[in-house]
C-alpha cells in the first residue's frame, strides 16, 4: 500500500471511531443513533467491524520480548507487609484472606 492510500485510511478510521465514540456516548441503542444521523446500520457495523480489526492487527504487530530476570534479583514467598506501630509482619501472598481479615481487626 502507498503512503497515500495509507494516509487516507487512518484518516476514514480515524472518523468511524470518533462516529462510534459519539454514538456510544450518545446513550442511544445503535438502530436509534444511526435513524437519527442518516446512518445505514450495515454501514455502521460494517465500520465498527473495520475499526477493531484494524485494532487487533495494530496490537498484532508488536513483538513480544522476553525479559530475564537478574541473578541479583531477590526473590521472596512474602509480599505482603503490614505496619501497624512498631509491630511489622510479613505474609507469604498466598495467605488466607480470612485469617488476614481477624488479624488486622487485632492489630487495629
Amino acid at each position: 500500500m502507498n503512503e497515500i492510500a495509507r494516509v487516507k485510511k487512518e484518516i476514514r478510521l480515524a472518523q468511524w471511531a470518533e462516529m462510534v465514540r459519539q454514538r456510544n456516548e450518545s446513550g442511544l441503542t445503535v438502530t436509534d443513533w444511526c435513524k437519527e444521523n442518516g446512518i445505514n446500520l450495515k454501514t455502521y457495523y460494517y465500520r465498527l467491524k473495520r475499526i477493531r480489526q484494524a485494532v487487533c492487527n495494530e496490537i498484532e504487530q508488536h513483538d513480544i520480548v522476553p525479559v530475564e530476570p537478574t541473578a541479583s534479583a531477590e526473590t521472596t514467598a512474602e509480599k505482603i507487609e503490614l505496619s501497624v506501630g512498631d509491630v511489622k509482619i510479613s505474609l507469604p501472598d498466598d495467605f488466607n484472606e480470612s485469617t488476614l481479615r481477624r488479624l488486622l481487626g487485632v492489630l487495629r
